[in-house]
């Protein structure tokens, strides 16, 4: 069975790669906002109105309002989207119900960890594989994997959000920067000599077809395609009618590590339905 060489780094996205809404977000929104706060906004238009506003401030305030003078964190950024998903007047109401949503999606109260993430993660961690974290949330994405149990793979350094970085997945730069980092790291301990050695064998997985898949192999990463509910085009195994992406080659090849789980779509360009293939593919049990 062919395998590839040890990886110079595994780059996880989080966001449902490692860990997923308990319920749908309009869902758990409602539960509170009704339940405690006795508001009568209904799911549905909890859900409407979160999804137009969302989109309205990400390009009013980008990147959770890092560079508006109006917002001193993250947070003040989904506070005025609270207040606008609610239309809120009254002052106090809105911060309590804010704060409190804010807290919520803070931890396991609302996320879950897919079944998957624990072994896999516990499994390169024995292979000495380097593992680091990268998403577009907010610094509350750190106390989310500590109430998840998996914040022991990831320190709070190997993990790299657009907040910080002040660019977003998949900005070219987002990835480059990264990959930097590390390669200046084992360029000085004499590991590797050049960052396309260091690419080479430079891994990234993700469930977000552009931003991390498409994004991470235009930044010269490998990239792997996490669709775990086999929804794409190439988990359905179907001959694509045209190019899906002129910067990515994505034509099908055979591989004798193809399976149900796991198509190899052109070289280092992979398709998983579960991440318990990622150790496969360097041979690891």
């Amino acid at each position: 069975m062919s395998q590839f060489p040890p990886p110079t780094i595994v780059l996880f996205d989080l966001w449902n790669t490692l860990f997923t809404p308990k319920k749908p977000i309009a869902q758990q929104y409602y539960e509170i906002s009704h339940g405690e706060f006795q508001m009568n906004k209904l799911v549905q238009s909890i859900e409407s109105d979160f999804a137009k506003i969302f989109k309205q401030m990400e390009k009013e305030f980008p990147n959770y309002g890092k560079s508006s003078s109006h917002m001193n964190s993250s947070n003040d950024w989904w506070k005025e989207l609270i207040v606008r998903v609610y239309d809120i007047s009254d002052t106090k109401l809105a911060l309590r119900l804010s704060e409190r949503l804010i807290l919520h999606f803070s931890g396991n109260e609302a996320y879950v960890l897919f079944d998957d993430v624990i072994p896999v993660l516990e499994n390169l961690k024995q292979n000495s594989v380097r593992i680091v974290g990268a998403s577009n949330l907010d610094h509350r994405v750190f106390s989310v994997m500590k109430s998840l149990g998996i914040s022991q793979y990831f320190s709070e350094a190997n993990v790299y959000l657009s907040y910080d970085l002040g660019m977003t997945k998949p900005n070219r730069d987002f990835y480059l920067t990264i990959a930097k980092e590390y390669y200046t790291l084992d360029a000085q301990q004499g590991v590797c000599d050049s960052m396309t050695k260091f690419l080479e064998n430079a891994w990234h997985v993700g469930d977000h077809y552009e931003k991390d898949f498409v994004g991470a192999i235009k930044s010269g990463w490998n990239g792997v395609l996490l669709d775990r509910n086999r929804t794409s085009i190439f988990m359905r195994h179907e001959q694509p009618k045209q190019r899906i992406s002129n910067d990515c080659f994505e034509t099908p090849c055979a591989d004798p590590l193809d399976g149900d789980d796991l198509v190899m779509i052109s070289n280092n360009r992979i398709c998983v339905s579960s991440l318990t293939e990622i150790p496969r593919l360097f041979g690891y049990q």
